[in-house]
């Protein structure tokens, strides 16, 4: 099913890719940084403080609220990590913009789509060491690849059903 999964999002990139075109054209992708969701040479990773990177997939405005009083707790016990919060939509990287100011080690950027090249890349360029998911958001090239590269991965605030446990790869 993985295989068929992989296939599939390979044939349809170049047809994402227009489709992500599509949307900046009609105002619902950022007109400068939707290229961070379907090129390499756009995961342009800067280290703030060499230190380890936890990763906070939150696909939008909701999720993305959710993690913030999470980071403002860890920094305040551990203050040793960096964070990279990642979201889907225009509106959420909008208030990211915002929200992030207050924080020197939170950095904010748009999800690679869930191809599987884009997502070997982008963990090999940003090197987490652990990723959240949050919600139930289920990327399989994202878990797959993680698990190859020996990412903890786990979901948080997660509400799965038990038919979509059993049809996640890999567990």
């Amino acid at each position: 099913m993985i295989l068929a999964y992989r296939i599939f999002t390979n044939i349809l990139y170049p047809f994402l890719i227009l489709l992500i075109y599509f949307r900046v054209l009609i105002k619902k992708e950022d007109p400068i940084r939707y290229k961070e969701k379907i090129l390499v040479k756009f995961f342009n990773y800067k280290s703030l403080n060499k230190t380890k990177l936890i990763w906070f997939h939150a696909a939008s405005i909701g999720e993305f609220k959710s993690i913030i009083p999470l980071i403002e707790k860890m920094n305040t016990k551990y203050n040793i990590f960096e964070y990279l919060i990642t979201t889907n939509t225009l509106s959420s990287g909008n208030i990211a913009k915002i929200e992030l100011k207050r924080f020197k080690n939170v950095q904010h950027r748009f999800m690679p789509l869930d191809v599987n090249h884009l997502i070997k890349k982008f963990l090999k360029t940003w090197k987490p060491e652990r990723i959240f998911l949050v919600d139930s958001e289920i990327w399989p090239n994202l878990i797959i690849s993680a698990k190859q590269y020996k990412i903890p991965i786990s979901l948080i605030n997660a509400r799965l059903t038990k038919k979509s446990f059993v049809n996640v790869p890999g567990f």
